[in-house]
């Protein structure tokens, strides 16, 4: 199965699927019909579309932002962009930061909370996992500096059918199809057609596990080859 997907996505001419396109090819693969004969609105396919990126974004972890800003004296807490997943690296003024747990903190000192210094650590807080904290917690000018954060997010919503999927990075062209199958998927399963359904997202899997194994894949980087 994964060969053959191999074989569909990337020995054909890449090109990229808008919304309006991922929904033809969903209504083609579950054979809806036209106008009046649509079993499905387009607003159910634009939502079960727009589900299954949501789910690549969360399995593949593949899409990537950064994000800056500068420290505050006496803040701890700083809130994240809206479209905030995963932190992937955190710097200060180009210097990396280290992640730390609070149950790690606490380990440390048990009163790291009111701590103030050139902070050294970032945790996130997971009973506000819209924010990021550092510890010690800047307090003067000089604690301060510019926070650098690359970070995985969610895509945006396709709304209009010229949107393409994944943020319209080109390198994630080949991997358009799988939404439509995700949504060939759920309308199976309103239709209590099993067999499609399994088929269906079978596809949908096996494809964003490529797109998972691929989206990072560097083969030219061999730390092996590179002397010290």
């Amino acid at each position: 199965m994964k060969t053959l997907l191999l074989l569909l996505l990337f020995c054909q001419p890449v090109y990229a699927l808008n919304l309006g396109e991922v929904r033809t090819e969903v209504r083609s693969l579950i054979t809806d019909g036209q106008g009046t004969r649509q079993r499905f609105s387009d607003s159910e396919l634009n939502g079960w579309i727009n589900e299954g990126q949501r789910v690549s974004d969360i399995t593949t972890l593949c899409t990537e932002k950064s994000y800056s800003f500068d420290l505050s004296a006496g803040s701890t807490y700083y809130a994240m962009p809206s479209d905030f997943l995963a932190v992937e690296r955190v710097t200060r003024d180009y210097l990396v930061v280290l992640e730390m747990t609070q149950a790690g903190l606490d380990g440390r000192s048990g009163e790291w909370e009111s701590q103030s210094g050139l902070p050294t650590y970032y945790f996130i807080d997971f009973s506000s996992r819209t924010s990021i904290g550092f510890a010690p917690f800047p307090d003067v000018s000089t604690d301060t500096g510019t926070i650098r954060i690359e970070y995985q997010a969610y895509n945006d919503t396709l709304t209009s059918d010229t949107d393409v999927p994944f943020g319209g990075i080109i390198e994630f062209y080949p991997y358009h199809y799988a939404l439509s199958f995700y949504a060939a998927y759920k309308a199976s399963v309103v239709d209590e057609r099993d067999n499609k359904a399994k088929v269906f997202m079978e596809s949908f899997a096996s494809i964003n596990k490529i797109m998972k194994d691929q989206c990072k894949s560097r083969p030219n980087y061999r730390p092996s080859l590179i002397g010290k």
